[in-house]
């Protein structure tokens, strides 16, 4: 009976119904009721947007060790995001609100989902094909979970690597040759051309295909919940006016201190420090990827202590953003 009910959880979407199993309706049942139970009382919310970022950094080592292929975070990141944009377009005064900021949000955080879920999407073309090569009598290592690195004299180069044996990789677990800068990931079960890194919020490797993507997908993301909380917090509190932006008066919250005292209000800002929690996460992996970036490394690299020739920061962001 509970696999029938399962089978007929289906959602419409392009090209077919898409099934919802119980474990994605349970995260979000989780994500939806505790970020709810956050605007009961004052002391609640803070003990919970205390423990949340620890039980989350918890979840993701128990998960990486017992089931490292969960989409538990997937649901759980989009499932944030949708939630804030309902909550800020139900709950927050929009009376508070320019119709211009509305749309800005609107439409920042729709930017940050296009390029996120194309990211996701393009991520099997980093995949290398699992076809068994010759591998010229490299040892298999059974049971070994390394592989055997022989960096290429070229800078950041994958085209033409297959063309000799010098300065290629041999993955002891695909058993084939793959391209200078290539990883084995063994979430994916697959070598990652130009592995950066396994990204559990996205259920995918981050590599040469999708790196941009990635990347301008969390600017946009940084951008939309920076948005998000200082348009709800200066529409449930005492506002104060900063500057003006292109004849935009930017203000922030000056006192918050009467929010609990009704339901909703009290929604609108524990979703505006739940926000800025993201925010806080989402910017030190952005500022890591632009450190990595800048140096010519990617986090694979920089955690394995290996180390290509690089040239100076301007020529990596270059071949970063407009490389083949």
């Amino acid at each position: 009976m509970l696999l029938t009910f399962q089978d007929r959880l289906r959602i419409p979407w392009r090209g077919g119904a898409k099934q919802i199993t119980l474990d994605n309706v349970v995260t979000l049942a989780i994500l939806i009721g505790t970020l709810l139970l956050t605007a009961v009382h004052f002391y609640l919310c803070l003990v919970i947007m205390l423990l949340l970022p620890l039980v989350l950094l918890y979840l993701k080592r128990l998960f990486g060790t017992i089931h490292p292929k969960t989409k538990f975070f997937t649901i759980w990141f989009f499932g944030s995001c949708v939630y804030l944009v309902a909550l800020f377009e139900l709950a927050v005064p929009l009376l508070e609100i320019l119709p211009q900021e509305n749309v800005g949000f609107v439409v920042l955080m729709t930017l940050a989902f296009l390029c996120l879920l194309k990211a996701k999407q393009r991520a099997v073309l980093n995949h290398l094909s699992a076809l068994p090569a010759d591998m010229n009598g490299v040892d298999s290592g059974k049971g070994s979970k390394e592989q055997i690195v022989l960096f290429s004299d070229r800078d950041d180069s994958d085209d033409g690597a297959t063309d000799s044996d010098s300065g290629r990789l041999a993955c002891q677990l695909c058993r084939k040759y793959v391209p200078p800068r290539t990883y084995h990931c063994k979430v994916c079960s697959s070598c990652v051309l130009r592995q950066d890194h396994h990204n559990v919020w996205l259920n995918c490797c981050i590599g040469k295909s999708n790196h941009r993507l990635y990347l301008a997908g969390c600017l946009f993301t940084l951008l939309a919940l920076l948005v998000f909380a200082n348009l709800a917090l200066t529409a449930v509190c005492h506002p104060t006016p900063i500057f003006t932006l292109y004849g935009i008066i930017v203000m922030m919250p000056d006192d918050c201190t009467d929010i609990f005292f009704q339901y909703d209000i009290a929604l609108c800002f524990t979703g505006s420090v739940y926000a800025l929690i993201m925010a806080t996460f989402i910017a030190i992996a952005i500022v890591k990827q632009i450190c990595f970036i800048s140096f010519g490394l990617s986090f694979s690299e920089w955690r394995r202590r290996e180390h290509v020739k690089r040239r100076n920061c301007l020529w990596n962001w270059k071949a970063f953003c407009f490389g083949q």
